[in-house]
């Protein structure tokens, strides 16, 4: 039989409202040794405070939203890991949602959640090039009347505070080196076009080129979906064009890239070299190790729910977004081209 709250307070000769006040850890006049007891005779009936009973009488129910786009892919699996963590930490539940980078499902993940009782919202959006939508999507948000933060990417003309690698500085560091190594036929595997990450990535490996002198050609840009596949595909085009280099926007696309390399009987680094973006565990333990740009996801997850904490906490804070500094991490996959060594 489940036991209530008013058992618990029978058994120790207490009132209704001590006892929530115990378990809740609220302010309180108790004695420890009556709030031990309390907290002793709810352990043996295993009872644990009914948080939506809670939040129907505080309007609060210490819980959490966070949307994401792709959980099968490892950056965002340790990102929600990361909140999580941090939200588990400060006294939060968290309820996931992924959207598998259907910008449809993030309205309906938004409605759910809200509809859910969530205190506030972190959300990573999925790739949108549709106006209509994205703008029906910000009016939604700016309507929502919970507090929310954007994680990793953003909406054009979304008001609230976020946070994010510094995406373009990052695609900047990974074209920088490679010219440094004497490359310029310099290939890029970009993300879904329209996309906030892919776009500003995009953007460093153009202006890293501008600022070398090399003609930036767009017949060695190839748009990917950040998978597996489309990484192996781009690349496939790109060696057919004569590169000597390739700048994959995200881990992930950087090991289809090496499948190209090695199903044509070419080498990494000696034929191509290649650097990612991200710094996934698995990059660190290829046969070829990968030179990619670091961005740190505990990071990431913790600032996402400070500023989200503040927010919950404190009402008019302003608008803020920031953006955490991206660092090279130079392995195996990338060396001076062929009659440069």
């Amino acid at each position: 039989m489940k036991h209530t709250i008013r058992d618990i307070a029978r058994e120790a000769n207490v009132s209704v409202t001590t006892v929530s006040l115990i378990l809740n850890g609220k302010p309180n006049t108790v004695s420890e040794a009556t709030a031990g007891r309390i907290r002793e005779i709810a352990a043996k009936y295993n009872y644990a405070p009914n948080h939506f009973a809670v939040g129907l009488v505080t309007k609060k129910t210490n819980t959490i939203g966070l949307i994401l786009p792709d959980i099968a892919n490892t950056f965002f699996a340790e990102l929600a890991k990361s909140v999580d963590g941090f939200c588990t930490a400060s006294g939060y539940s968290m309820i996931l949602s992924n959207t598998n980078n259907d910008p449809e499902k993030d309205l309906t993940a938004v409605t759910l959640l809200v509809n859910r009782g969530i205190d506030g919202l972190i959300i990573a959006f999925s790739q949108d090039e549709n106006k209509e939508r994205s703008a029906a999507f910000i009016a939604l948000l700016d309507d929502l009347g919970v507090p929310f933060v954007a994680l990793d990417s953003w909406i054009e003309g979304l008001k609230c505070s976020g946070v994010s690698i510094h995406h373009s500085k990052g695609g900047m560091m990974a074209t920088n080196h490679l010219i440094s190594l004497g490359h310029t036929r310099i290939g890029c595997i970009t993300g879904p076009r329209g996309s906030y990450t892919a776009e500003r990535r995009l953007k460093g490996y153009i202006g890293a080129l501008t600022e070398a002198g090399i003609p930036f050609d767009e017949t060695l840009v190839a748009a990917g979906d950040y998978q597996f596949d489309s990484g192996s595909s781009a690349a496939h085009l790109l060696i057919d064009r004569g590169v000597t280099a390739i700048f994959a926007s995200n881990d992930l696309m950087a090991y289809g890239a090496y499948q190209a390399v090695q199903s044509r009987g070419l080498n990494v680094p000696d034929d191509v070299s290649i650097v990612g973006f991200d710094d996934l565990f698995f990059s660190n333990i290829l046969q070829t190790p990968l030179t990619t740009i670091h961005q740190s996801v505990p990071a990431l997850g913790q600032e996402a729910w400070n500023l989200l904490y503040d927010r919950l906490k404190h009402d008019g804070i302003d608008d803020e977004y920031r953006q955490l500094e991206p660092h090279l991490i130079i392995r195996d996959s990338t060396i001076a081209p062929k009659g440069r060594r």
